[in-house]
């Protein structure tokens, strides 16, 4: 089996530069877990699936906004039709930058204290919402195109955007758990076989064959790492896929139900409704109202 560990990405980022601007044309995001030292804002301009942060996760789709901090093993799965022959591809584009790309002392001046502490709330991994966002995608999409002060002043303007924005937070508490290479492998492997296989049923003793842990051991492990029970995790991502579907028209909630992994439609609204606040239908027409 090909080993899969949380890589730690170094970037291509010029020592003389503060900033780096990164555009992703390709099948599908990047699906493995991943840190670097950078913060990371990323816009998706195509594309849907599940973004993994942290120790939660939160469905993702075009004009979807997401600020990382530091250090924070993240990934993006694609729904299924990314890694098909069918893909119609994904878009996306990242600003990556270190809280001294305009020297140590920058984000502390008094100016800068709303953006000090916007920067420290992303140990938390911010999803970006409201009527903000559209002024926030707009001068993101344009980076691209920017250079020297023009792209530091729009760069500040996401940011200060950013700030002023309706925030959800993917993690109640700032991310500080730190993955050595052994614990990366396995959580990367379990991650991935349950990506993969979320329709299926999947037993404790099943994952915790590809964790190479007993049974007792991968529970605890899954805990420390996650904060939350493997079936409860599973529920979950569920509910995330349920949600990218419920988006669409092409599906009932009884077919989403079954489509997502669930046995029963009474189960899923319950699961639903513990995780969202709201029946499935009710979020149904509140993204139609947003849209």
């Amino acid at each position: 089996m090909k080993t899969i560990k949380p890589i730690p990405f170094r970037l291509q980022k010029s020592e003389n530069h503060g900033i780096l601007v990164q555009i992703d044309i390709t099948q599908y995001f990047y699906n493995k877990l991943h840190y670097h030292p950078e913060f990371q804002i990323t816009a998706i301009i195509k594309g849907d699936g599940i973004f993994y942060a942290g120790n939660n996760m939160s469905a993702f789709t075009e004009n979807d906004v997401f600020i990382i901090g530091s250090s924070i093993p993240h990934l993006l799965k694609c729904s299924d039709i990314f890694h098909s022959d069918h893909s119609p591809g994904v878009k996306g584009v990242s600003l990556f930058f270190n809280t001294n790309s305009f020297g140590n002392e920058f984000f502390e001046k008094k100016e800068m204290q709303r953006l000090k502490a916007l920067l420290q709330d992303a140990k938390r991994v911010i999803k970006v919402s409201g009527e903000i966002k559209k002024d926030l995608l707009n001068k993101i999409g344009s980076t691209p195109a920017l250079q020297n002060e023009k792209l530091i002043i729009t760069f500040l303007e996401i940011l200060s955007l950013i700030a002023q924005s309706e925030k959800e937070y993917l993690n109640a508490e700032h991310y500080n758990l730190k993955l050595n290479n052994n614990e990366g492998e396995r959580l990367n492997k379990v991650l991935d076989h349950t990506f993969q296989h979320y329709r299926e049923e999947i037993t404790i003793d099943q994952i915790a064959k590809v964790a190479l842990l007993s049974r007792s051991q991968f529970s605890h492990f899954f805990k420390l790492h996650t904060s939350k029970t493997f079936i409860q995790f599973v529920n979950e991502l569920r509910i995330e896929k349920a949600c990218i579907l419920l988006k669409g028209r092409n599906h009932t909630v009884e077919q989403i139900c079954y489509e997502v992994g669930f046995k029963n439609v009474s189960n899923f609204l319950r699961h639903f409704k513990r995780t969202k606040g709201i029946s499935p239908s009710i979020y149904r027409k509140s993204w139609t109202i947003i849209e």
